[in-house]
């Protein structure tokens, strides 16, 4: 099953950050430990109705091939959002109008642009996976496995998922929970188990460990290891509009 799922777009929770910031993503592949690129986050009105975010997907030499833009005007679980990689011309996200939420999904450069209206009802899509261990910490943390849709836009619909605490572990000194999604039921043999390590001390992210959004040069789905060091998130102004507006490179040299 060739799945794209909220994966590396639910990085961002801050649970302690001020109003702007910004933070870093390291995603490194799971056998080699080589690096697969960097994951460049910017929060605007973090924790408010006015919260914005935009995400650069970056190669090894800065230059960034991706971009993800979210809006959490409307609902904090399920923030509209925008993904394109201009390396490939794939595009997909999530919009909210008066007739309720679009998933829209393109595959490639040239190829149409899906759209399906999908029901808003529960819907977990993209960092708003954040908000909802946020909200259901307490559950979690006492063992209770979740049942909930999640976004999937590559099917233009969502898919049940189970989400339970398996773990508790030690990254760089700190003791994190570790939270586990899970295709429900007889999907779960599709798609490998992803794994989203917090902070318990702030439910502050530290670790995701999956399939990403990222995908390589045959158009496969990445798999990866995203570490987020703490000493690297910085409470400063952050100007969204000139990241949106940044020119994105259509391949990533070696």
């Amino acid at each position: 099953m060739r799945t794209s799922l909220f994966a590396a777009g639910f990085l961002f929770a801050t649970h302690a950050m001020a109003v702007d910031g910004v933070f870093t993503g390291y995603a490194r592949d799971l056998e080699t430990k080589a690096l697969l690129y960097v994951e460049s986050h910017a929060v605007s009105n973090a924790g408010t109705a006015r919260e914005m975010r935009v995400v650069l997907y970056q190669c090894a030499d800065g230059s960034p091939f991706a971009r993800k833009e979210l809006s959490y005007t409307r609902d904090r679980i399920a923030p509209g959002f925008r993904f394109e990689d201009a390396r490939s011309g794939y595009a997909d996200g999530l919009a909210r109008d008066a007739q309720g939420l679009e998933v829209f999904e393109r595959s490639g450069s040239g190829a149409p642009l899906r759209r399906e209206r999908v029901d808003a009802a529960g819907l977990v899509a993209d960092a708003g996976f954040d908000e909802f261990v946020r909200t259901r910490w307490d559950e979690l943390e006492s063992g209770k496995a979740i049942d909930a849709p999640f976004l999937v836009p590559s099917r233009l619909d969502s898919m049940p998922f189970r989400v339970r605490k398996v773990d508790e572990a030690n990254i760089d000194g700190e003791t994190v929970s570790v939270i586990r999604l899970s295709l429900a039921g007889l999907l779960r043999f599709f798609l490998p188990d992803i794994d989203v390590s917090y902070r318990k001390s702030d439910r502050q992210l530290m670790r995701y460990r999956g399939t990403t959004n990222i995908r390589d040069a045959n158009g496969k789905l990445l798999v990866a290891q995203i570490d987020f060091p703490a000493a690297e998130r910085r409470n400063v102004a952050v100007d969204l509009p000139a990241l949106t507006a940044r020119p994105l490179t259509a391949r990533c040299e070696k």
